[in-house]
């Protein structure tokens, strides 16, 4: 059983597209978080995005905000609606499950145990809520991938923080102290992997369902913001998740250490120092993917 939890988002509707194209919907659910923008935009481009490529799978609404503190959102970079104002017809979106996101989390862990993996693409706290209610989550789950973090220090929500983990800090602290079985894909591999324009078009030139829905995304952007438009080339952060989490293997070099995030509202706030000396032993260590079979990822998230 796959869950995706989710904050769609342009780069995340990729990675869902990848997904909902690939994966039995009966093995498949959607968790919502408000990340990129807010919890009501979210949960319908996830709705939008399940309709067009595979209505039957279930999308349970999730947190509105952090744990502590008030919302930080990225409407600068994927427009108030998170889809940057493409045109979609909303007329026929399926509807959304009644169950909280959290309490789905624990009754799917119930259900599945460990053959319930996690892929979490926006801020991680639906996921740390979870854990609170129920401490032995982490241990009986299956692996987690999560995207978030920048060991480097480069960051994108603040000059050191990259912005899943600074949109709430406090939830990724319980989520990496805990889980056992931890990828981290890091803005800093979406840095180093990237694709050119043609690459880019080559992943959605298809006719199906989801290379349509992501190709219209890609293109409106293209003719709306110039910064875009003009780019050398593209970072995928949450489809580069999404690949290692479909098909671990295109990992080809990765650390293995603890992780800790900063959450005192200062400069420290959000920033996920990596335990490079292994001091840290009271915590799990985390799987860091340093380098990915770029071949095998492009053609992963060609649609």
């Amino acid at each position: 059983m796959l869950l995706i939890d989710t904050d769609p988002g342009l780069d995340d509707a990729h990675a869902l597209a990848i997904a909902l194209a690939r994966t039995d919907p009966a093995d498949l659910a959607l968790t919502t978080v408000a990340g990129n923008v807010g919890i009501d935009h979210v949960t319908r481009n996830a709705q939008r995005l399940v309709g067009t490529i595979s209505p039957t799978v279930p999308i349970y609404v999730g947190a509105s905000g952090p744990l502590l503190g008030n919302p930080v959102l990225a409407e600068h970079i994927h427009g108030a609606d998170g889809f940057g104002g493409t045109p979609w017809d909303d007329s026929d979106l399926p509807p959304v499950h009644p169950q909280h996101a959290v309490q789905a989390i624990l009754e799917l862990a119930d259900t599945h145990g460990e053959d319930l993996r996690i892929v979490a693409l926006g801020p991680l706290t639906n996921l740390a809520l979870a854990i609170r209610i129920d401490p032995t989550l982490p241990q009986r789950i299956g692996p987690v991938v999560a995207m978030g973090g920048t060991p480097s220090g480069l960051g994108n929500a603040s000059i050191n923080a990259e912005f899943n983990i600074y949109a709430d800090p406090y939830a990724a602290e319980i989520v990496l102290a805990t889980v056992p079985e931890l990828t981290l894909i890091t803005w800093d591999l979406a840095l180093a992997v990237r694709f050119s324009r043609a690459e880019m078009a080559q992943m959605v030139a298809g006719s199906s369902p989801a290379a349509v829905a992501v190709r219209t995304l890609h293109e409106h952007r293209v003719a709306t913001d110039a910064a875009y438009r003009d780019a050398a080339d593209y970072g995928r952060c949450d489809p580069l998740a999404m690949a290692v989490a479909l098909h671990p293997g295109v990992v080809t070099d990765a650390a293995h250490h603890a992780v800790v995030v900063g959450h005192d509202g200062g400069l420290g706030h959000g920033v996920t120092a990596v335990d490079w000396r292994d001091a840290r032993t009271d915590r799990p260590r985390l799987t860091i993917p340093q380098t990915l079979d770029r071949t095998a990822v492009l053609d992963l998230l060609t649609l």
